[in-house]
């Protein structure tokens, strides 16, 4: 690409350059201290689960493994027994959050409304073992969205 003597003279693109700085120079800066200060939290993200309870505080997960199912990283794991009535016990209900690609199909598939993605995002854990949850922790996490307020 040929360019003409003008360009040469006056330097045009560095002047154009110079120009982005300076406009950029003057605006606020968008950079968040991020322990120290929080963050915006946009209305439609995905972040760590929480189970919903009902009255009684029992969580209101029945059991029926859709959410397993549905789930495209295979990081949800359920296992469950008949109890005395011929009701389904969970034994146990774990999500590797390390695997977990948070889509909130999960969600959706749900029957009973019982597991939702949370908006806390700050789940650093020190070994890889932290990061898989059982349902006490995605039922205590439903008490602390109820005590925040954010929880539905």
């Amino acid at each position: 690409m040929a360019r003409n003597i003008f360009d040469y003279v006056f330097f045009t693109e560095i002047m154009q350059g110079l120009g982005v700085t300076l406009k950029h120079m003057f605006k606020k800066p968008v950079t968040y201290k991020y322990p120290f200060e929080a963050t915006p939290i946009f209305e439609r993200f995905r972040g760590v689960h929480y189970m919903k309870t009902d009255e009684q505080g029992k969580p209101k997960c029945v059991g029926c493994y859709l959410c397993e199912r549905v789930c495209p990283s295979e990081c949800i794991h359920i296992e469950t027994d008949a109890g005395p009535n011929g009701e389904r016990l969970i034994r146990k209900y774990e999500i590797e959050l390390d695997r977990c690609i948070y889509c909130g199909f999960c969600e959706e598939a749900c029957p009973v409304d019982a597991i939702h993605m949370g908006r806390s995002y700050d789940v650093v854990r020190p070994t890889r073992d932290g990061y898989r949850v059982n349902i006490k922790f995605l039922v205590k996490k439903y008490k602390e969205y109820i005590e925040e307020g954010k929880g539905e």
